[in-house]
């Protein structure tokens, strides 16, 4: 059976949101090392807790976080992902975590879980050895709602999808406190150290200039408060179908904020979406009228589209010719018009970081850029894999040909708005060539400059705290010193295997 965070004790499950893949999941190039501060301040602040009037003195930065902007569809829509400022992170962690804290969301998880019609599937995994927690997280999605789906067309004739529009952004802070203590008693006892969900609540606000819209996207502990606010959403939901349902079979999968609604009749699916809607809009979310719809045949609807395209070009063969891999290249272009930034591009891309080898490239160097580039303008979250590519495709060029093709990839990605989770991996494929190209993202900067900062420090009062946060680099240097101009496999795919 598949571990989630909730079958941790209070010790576990702080140890597991220390890790670094649950302090940021956010993809970047293995030199960086954001969360070795995190160990740094357990020395000095150890399980202690920020006080209000520190989290006040927080809420006037606007910057206390480091945020770094993803571009979604390579064109004006963006995601803006953060990293929790270490010692906010800290005291939160340690609030979530203490006993009787802990001990209390557990129960009240089972509370939300307590309807088996309305199943959650998306509570953190706690993954097996040194894998990948996204790995993890995509395999659980694959076994326990896509295939969870299509089972579930033996005993339903119809399936509703929808989901909630920018549902981190819309997260509203004080429906923490409601979804853990229940609204009534949230309202009548408001105070910082009345309830440790108010607790919670005022941390978010202090890492996000004192609003109370929205929480950071990026990290495991983050993924986990979501899914408090939307567990309480499920068992509000689960009341209101009781009585709207009168007992007709229905079943609902959600996973985050994607919700799968199998029923029986049309005028079942529209009730349910109905209540979903009116129990959404109470606190403060809306569903996504665009990506709601409807499917009467439930294994069809179960998978997802860019799957179901990508079907009828067939595999990757494992084996590629230079033909071969232009043709897969067009095919993965093809799909992406439809489809940007689905999950089969990253696929079909890592099975052809499996199989090429450098003849495959020659004297097609520069098209092949031209190619990678082009997928990666209008799908900017395949860019770390493309980086790998084109790393391997320049490796047997002369210097001067390297530097004016990765000069031309920087230029037609810069045209994007907001590049700077892409500078990143434009950094990483020259880092070792031998040329700088300027780079305006603070991590990029912090790769050559050890004092360059990161976080917002100006509001901690306390010396060493400060100063373990500022001193702190956020760069290994062995790590970057072994690092090899080409990129290496592990370095940017999500799975290891060709199967997977």
């Amino acid at each position: 059976m598949v571990k989630n965070v909730l079958n941790l004790n209070s010790i576990d499950a702080r140890e597991f949101f220390l890790k670094p893949d649950s302090y940021s999941n956010i993809e970047l190039p293995e030199y960086f090392i954001l969360s070795k501060v995190l160990s740094d301040i357990k020395k000095i602040f150890k399980d202690n807790e920020l006080k209000k009037t520190d989290l006040e003195k927080a809420k006037q930065y606007e910057t206390v976080n480091h945020v770094l902007y993803g571009n979604k569809d390579g064109k004006y829509a963006w995601r803006k992902y953060q990293v929790i400022n270490p010692l906010i992170y800290s005291s939160l962690i340690n609030i979530i975590t203490e006993k009787n804290n802990w001990n209390s969301l557990k129960l009240r998880f089972e509370e939300f879980q307590r309807d088996k019609s309305i199943e959650c599937e998306s509570i953190p995994i706690v993954q097996k050895s040194n894998r990948k927690q996204i790995a993890a997280q995509i395999s659980h999605w694959v076994e326990n709602v896509e295939r969870k789906s299509i089972s579930l067309a033996l005993r339903y004739n119809f399936l509703y999808q929808t989901d909630i529009t920018d549902c981190y952004g819309s997260i509203y802070t004080h429906s923490i406190p409601w979804a853990i203590h229940t609204k009534l008693l949230s309202k009548d006892k408001r105070k910082y150290d009345d309830l440790f969900g108010n607790k919670i609540d005022q941390h978010i606000q202090a890492m996000s200039f004192g609003q109370t819209n929205g929480i950071p996207q990026g990290s495991t502990l983050m993924d986990f408060i979501a899914e408090i606010v939307l567990g309480y959403a499920d068992l509000n939901l689960a009341e209101k179908l009781r009585a709207e349902m009168n007992g007709r079979k229905f079943h609902v999968l959600r996973y985050r904020d994607d919700y799968r609604i199998f029923v029986n009749n049309t005028v079942d699916g529209d009730i349910i979406l109905k209540c979903l809607g009116e129990i959404l809009s109470s606190l403060g979310f809306s569903l996504n009228t665009n990506k709601t719809r409807f499917n009467d045949n439930v294994v069809h609807g179960s998978i997802k589209e860019d799957k179901l395209e990508s079907l009828q070009f067939g595999h990757v063969p494992k084996k590629l010719t230079k033909e071969e891999l232009l043709r897969q290249l067009l095919i993965i272009q093809r799909i992406g018009k439809t489809h940007p930034n689905s999950g089969t591009l990253k696929n079909r891309l890592s099975k052809i970081l499996n199989a090429v080898r450098q003849k495959d490239f020659s004297s097609q160097e520069e098209n092949i850029v031209a190619l990678l580039t082009n997928i990666a303008y209008n799908s900017p979250n395949t860019f770390s894999i493309i980086a790998g590519l084109i790393s391997d495709c320049i490796s047997k060029l002369k210097k001067k040909e390297q530097e004016e093709l990765i000069s031309l990839v920087k230029n037609k990605m810069c045209q994007l708005s907001n590049f700077g989770l892409l500078e990143i991996w434009v950094q990483r494929i020259f880092i070792k060539l031998k040329f700088k190209l300027e780079l305006e993202e603070k991590l990029c900067k912090a790769v050559y400059n050890k004092n360059q900062k990161i976080f917002e420090t100006n509001w901690i009062d306390n010396k060493a705290l400060k100063t373990a946060i500022d001193d702190c680099s956020n760069v290994d240097q062995k790590k970057l010193a072994k690092i090899k101009s080409k990129i290496e496999k592990r370095e940017v795919q999500i799975f290891t295997s060709y199967y997977d």
